[in-house]
């Protein structure tokens, strides 16, 4: 083997001395390595065998700008001149072809090539060659810190600056070794270690823009770069800052609507007080209307001397029998200045309640308007002392003497005198409805459908279904309420029974309704409630207001009857005479038959 082989085997090196210098036009990425201003770039050989011959090739942007070959001399060096080519200004690769070939010509193979590139715009460099043993350790230093790497199976090896850079502090760039196994990076510049190829690109100006760009403009690019990377994790940051916003808002929203729907849809106990009240309205008012027919119907057959009726004998039978109730249960023995005694003999002694009885057949007052609630449904077969009392007073107002017994004679000689009676039949019972009406919204109210027990139920039925409220509750619920009207002093129930009835008619439920509920303390009190509660009190008391309204227009409807009942009786004398002009003056003017 030749002695370039022997040499490469045991001790061959590479010192790769490089300072990136940014000059104008070039573009630095790393720091300038203080080798001075005004320091030339160059390519040395040490240590090689004098003789040793270096064949170059120099290559600018692709193009050759020179070549030769030249011999290491008798100290073993050999020095290239690079200055020329890496002045401030110059851009694009800078590349040099170097074969080193031993100085004895015994093996071709025993060359050693090496590539050096630089990249003159980005300070970059690149290195590549062979010749070296295969699998040989290549050690890259800085003096102070190493990095490992190793040749190919063919003695083939390459590499870069740029991550080595990157792994080295910026005070310790001054000066980078690439070695080779075997060789002693501490001793690389003792002539006797071997052949050493030294390559320096240093600067060629005292120009410090160069530096400026050769330790911000990596640095600058790399910023760049990591701006941009957080800025789209920005991005994303408020992008999630969004999407927080709206679900918070979305929730925020769903929490108002489900506060406001808590708020508006709790009921109050004054609307369930309205509801309640008018659970049994309906039912009693269907009652007093049946009640009101059946009295009427009743005075109707009482006037017109129905049979089986107890004015059908005629006027005298009416009059015994008038005369037989009133000593029994309506006279009052002090009237007219004590003399009605011997009349009235039986109740000169009367109990208290047969003296509650006195003149109620005349007294309108005590035997209807003073009550909210009659003891009367003229619907059953049951008489009560108040039903006996109301057609009493009836019978006085309205039908004073009943009419005479009529003969078919006197119908087929005199019809006019029965349609007479029947026109005086019709004008009673027209002035009777509004009497009827009163009477009939003061009835009790019916019994109410009874209550299904949770017993009844199927025992599979967990849980059982409440009590339903029948039609009863509504003026139960109104009794209770009345015994609240007292104050600190509970009103009895004795007293409210008396004061509402029984079974409290349509008539006391309304007052209750339109009037009693509004005396209360607590329904102003209960006004302050949710907005939704208090519009909703507000519509129940327009539909009360309503019922109330249509009561008075049923009513001002009867008052309008009878009113045109008295105007045409005011004029009955007056058509009658006009009616005798009239048809005196037709008999004048007719042709008379002589």
């Amino acid at each position: 083997m030749s002695e370039k082989g022997k040499n490469k085997k045991l001790k061959i090196a590479l010192v790769l001395a490089a300072t990136i210098c940014v000059g104008a036009g070039l573009v630095g990425m790393v720091k300038t390595m203080g080798f001075g201003n005004g320091s030339a770039s160059y390519l040395k050989l040490n240590s090689f065998k004098p003789g040793t011959t270096l064949n170059y090739e120099v290559f600018s942007n692709g193009e050759i700008v020179e070549k030769g070959n030249k011999q290491v001399d008798q100290t073993g060096s050999l020095k290239l001149d690079a200055s020329p080519y890496t002045k401030p200004g110059s851009t694009g690769p800078l590349t040099y072809n170097l074969n080193i070939d031993p100085s004895t010509k015994t093996d071709a193979s025993d060359r050693m090539n090496l590539l050096m590139k630089l990249d003159r715009d980005t300070g970059n460099i690149e290195y590549s060659g062979s010749g070296v043993s295969e699998f040989s350790k290549i050690l890259i230093s800085n003096g102070t810190s190493s990095l490992e790497s190793k040749a190919d199976w063919a003695g083939a090896f390459a590499g870069d600056n740029d991550n080595l850079f990157n792994g080295l502090d910026d005070d310790k760039k001054d000066l980078l070794k690439l070695a080779f196994q075997g060789y002693n990076l501490q001793n690389d510049g003792n002539p006797n270690e071997g052949a050493v190829v030294e390559v320096f690109f240093g600067s060629g100006s005292v120009d410090n823009a160069s530096d400026v760009q050769a330790r911000y403009t990596k640095a600058l690019a790399m910023m760049t770069e990591q701006l941009s990377a957080v800025m789209m994790q920005q991005a994303e940051i408020i992008g999630a800052f969004f999407d927080a916003k709206m679900q918070l808002e979305t929730q925020r929203k769903l929490q108002e609507l489900m506060a406001r729907a808590h708020k508006d849809y709790h009921p109050s106990e004054q609307i369930c007080r309205f509801g309640t009240f008018v659970k049994s309205l309906a039912h009693t008012e269907r009652a007093f209307e049946l009640d009101m027919r059946a009295l009427n119907v009743a005075l109707l057959n009482s006037t017109l001397s129905v049979q089986d009726d107890s004015s059908a004998e005629g006027p005298k039978e009416e009059v015994l029998n008038r005369i037989t109730q009133f000593r029994t249960k309506f006279c009052n023995p002090r009237d007219n200045n004590d003399s009605l005694d011997v009349l009235c003999a039986g109740l000169t002694a009367a109990t208290p309640v047969q003296r509650e009885r006195f003149n109620k057949d005349v007294d309108y007052f005590r035997t209807i308007d003073s009550k909210l609630t009659l003891d009367a449904n003229f619907a059953d077969a049951t008489l009560t002392n108040e039903e006996e009392e109301i057609f009493a007073l009836a019978q006085n107002l309205y039908l004073p003497n009943t009419f005479d017994e009529l003969e078919t004679n006197d119908v087929t000689e005199n019809p006019l005198s029965h349609y007479n009676s029947r026109k005086h039949a019709a004008v009673m019972a027209a002035a009777q409805n509004s009497f009827v009406n009163i009477v009939g919204m003061k009835t009790s109210a019916p019994p109410g459908q009874a209550s299904v027990a949770p017993g009844a139920w199927p025992p599979n039925i967990v849980p059982p279904p409440p009590n339903a409220l029948a039609e009863d509750a509504g003026w139960t619920y109104m009794k209770a309420f009345i015994r609240e009207l007292g104050g600190p002093v509970v009103i009895p129930d004795a007293e409210i029974h008396q004061y509402l009835g029984e079974r409290p008619s349509y008539y006391a439920q309304m007052e209750v309704l339109t009037k009693k509920i509004f005396e209360s303390p607590n329904f102003y009190t209960n006004l302050y409630d949710k907005p939704a509660n208090v519009d909703r009190i507000g519509a129940a008391i327009d539909a009360i207001g309503l019922m109330n309204m249509r009561d008075r227009f049923d009513s001002s409807l009867r008052r309008e009857m009878l009113t045109a009942l008295l105007v045409e009786d005011a004029l009955q004398s007056h058509v009658e005479r006009v009616t005798i002009r009239i048809f005196k003056d037709v008999q004048k003017d007719q042709p008379r038959v002589k």
